[in-house]
């Protein structure tokens, strides 16, 4: 995942945008920091992965305080940073999708739990679902 993003960077700078190349080298950033933080060379994918979406995370509630103090530049330039990181992101399952995954764990394990559904989808979808979304929807359907 680190050599696309370095691939995506270099056509960043060709192209000479801005928020883009900005996007990218912060994540670049975050990937390097974690790296040395485990005493590790190369991160594996799912830890990439993992750091692409608390970076989104992070811009998502950055764009709820531009709201709150009516500042739509931020606003804007943080949506395009959301949806340059979500390129990176696999096939992000829609809300009646992960409904539908929900509902097929309770039929397949009645006694299952919340924290045991949220574990599996963790298992078998990382990186595919909005871990609030999936939440709300496991609260829901699980009672």
């Amino acid at each position: 995942m680190k050599e696309t993003l370095q691939g995506h960077l270099k056509e960043a700078l060709k192209a000479r945008n801005k928020v883009r190349l900005d996007t990218i080298r912060s994540v670049l950033s975050a990937i390097q920091y974690e790296s040395m933080e485990k005493k590790v060379e190369v991160l594996p994918d799912d830890l990439c992965l993992a750091i692409v979406q608390r970076e989104i995370k992070k811009r998502r509630e950055e764009v709820e305080f531009a709201v709150q103090a009516k500042r739509e530049d931020l606003k804007e330039k943080l949506s395009v940073e959301i949806a340059t990181l979500e390129e990176f992101l696999p096939k992000q399952l829609t809300t009646p999708e992960l409904e539908k995954l929900i509902v097929e764990l309770k039929a397949n394990d009645p006694a299952l739990n919340m924290s045991g559904a949220m574990k599996l989808l963790k298992e078998k979808f990382a990186g595919q679902y909005d871990g609030k979304a999936a939440s709300e929807i496991a609260k829901r359907v699980l009672g």
